[in-house]
């Protein structure tokens, strides 16, 4: 009898045993699930001196140069990306992927005049990388 229970409690351990290794590389096997974040970007929008045309920059948190045109949308050429409006570049964005969070106006007063009207668009998206932030997209000054 004793014989039994002890043979009945070594195979119980080795299953046991034999389980947890089974469940472990299981797990092991499953790639890691990154939990996706939220990033942010900029859209800066200045209407064209005497054009009914849009000046757009992009600002992703990226360093940028003295000039500002680094931050401006090039296509696959390189050519700058024109837009009727800001609400022209934020349905481009949006077909990218980005998700609109807060629109404001800031108007940039000079000696003289009424000042220049530019429009500030704040936008989201989740990504599970870094690299999808730019996805899709160019600016001047990226290489």
């Amino acid at each position: 009898m004793k014989k039994l229970l002890t043979t009945l409690m070594v195979l119980a351990a080795f299953f046991s045993g034999a389980t947890a290794f089974a469940q472990e590389q299981e797990q092991e096997q499953e790639p890691m699930q990154v939990k996706p974040y939220k990033v942010y970007c900029e859209i800066i929008a200045t209407p064209k001196f005497f054009s009914n045309k849009t000046t757009v920059e992009l600002d992703f948190g990226q360093y940028s140069g003295f000039w500002t045109a680094d931050r401006q949308l090039v296509d696959e050429e390189g050519n700058t990306i024109s837009f009727n409006s800001a609400l022209d570049a934020a349905n481009y964005m949006a077909r990218r992927g980005w998700d609109l969070e807060e629109v404001f106006v800031v108007q940039e007063m000079s000696k003289g005049d009424s000042g220049t009207a530019r429009y500030h668009w704040v936008l989201s998206k989740l990504v599970t990388d870094d690299s999808q932030i730019t996805e899709g997209l160019r600016t001047k000054g990226m290489k």
